[in-house]
Formats: C-alpha cells, structure tokens, sequence
C-alpha cells in the first residue's frame, strides 16, 4: 500500500528532476559562452572601468565628495549638482572613460560569434520576461494580491454576521 501512495510523489520527482536538467542545458554559463580571449577581454574591461573610476573619484575635492555623499538630495540631483562642480579637467577625464570603454566594447562585441550574439540576445530576453514578472507579482498587477485582500474581507464579513447572529 506504501507503494501506491508513493507513485505520485516519485512520478513528480522524477518528473521535476528531468525539467531541471532540460532548464540546465538551456542556459549556458559565461564562462562556457565565452573563448578564453573573450574572458581576458572582459577582465581587461573591469580593471579599465575601476582604473577610471579611481582616478575620478581621487580627482573629487572634498566638496564634491560631500555633493555625492548629500542624502538629502536624490541620485539623479547628486549627479546634477556635481556635474555643475566639474573642472574642465574632471570632464574630460569622463569624457576619456567613456571613450575607452566604449571602444572595449565595440572591441569586445566584434569578436562574438552569431551563435554568441543569439545566446547573449536569448538571455537578454528571459532577464527581461523574469523582470516583468517580478514587477508584476510585486505590483500585484496579476490581481492576486486584491483577490487576496477580498478574500480577507470576505472573512472578516463573515465572522462579523455569525457573531451578530449569536
């Protein structure tokens, strides 16, 4: 009898296992997607952006440290204000990391195969379908949430009449 019982949560073991495996297959990690001079492009491509960011930020006066560390004011206002405060130097200190990495890039995106730029386009679409539906579940645009609270009420409601009723 323990066997018959059984069947249904081994058909969905398996079931779920053999699922798993097929998602598995579906997305392949970077380090596989990627030849080995495509990794060293990309490690060169982080150390470049660090690299620019440090000599940025030591190029800040306390002042504009203090802009950027302003809680008061929003992310977007903090960038507004100190882009207002920026020395001729400063700007075209970004305006060469802007340059450099957007040549790494262009380097970087030359080198993928189409087989590369397809996989890379698929995963760019799941990340955004997985994004959408998040926000839709945390918004509660799927009505679960109302349908919830109604039913909540509807509870409330309920108890209400029967102790009226006693």
């Amino acid at each position: 009898m323990t066997v018959k019982k059984n069947i249904p949560l081994l058909l969905f073991l398996l079931v779920s296992t053999w699922m798993d495996a097929l998602w598995a297959q579906e997305m392949v990690p970077p380090r596989d997607l990627y030849t080995p001079q495509q990794m060293e492009m990309i490690e060169e491509q982080k150390l470049t952006i660090k690299n620019n960011r440090d000599v940025f930020r030591n190029s800040l006066s306390e002042e504009q440290k203090n802009l950027l560390k302003n809680a008061s004011l929003s992310l977007k206002e903090r960038q507004q204000e100190l882009m207002k405060t920026l020395s001729a130097e400063q700007k075209q200190v970004l305006k060469g990391n802007r340059e450099s990495v957007r040549r790494l890039r262009e380097t970087f995106s030359k080198s993928l195969t189409e087989k590369q730029k397809s996989e890379l386009k698929l995963r760019k679409q799941n990340l955004q379908e997985r994004k959408n539906k998040l926000k839709d579940y945390k918004s509660g645009f799927d009505g679960r949430r109302d349908k919830l609270k109604e039913k909540k009420q509807n509870i409330k409601d309920r108890a209400k009449k029967i102790k009226k009723s006693k």
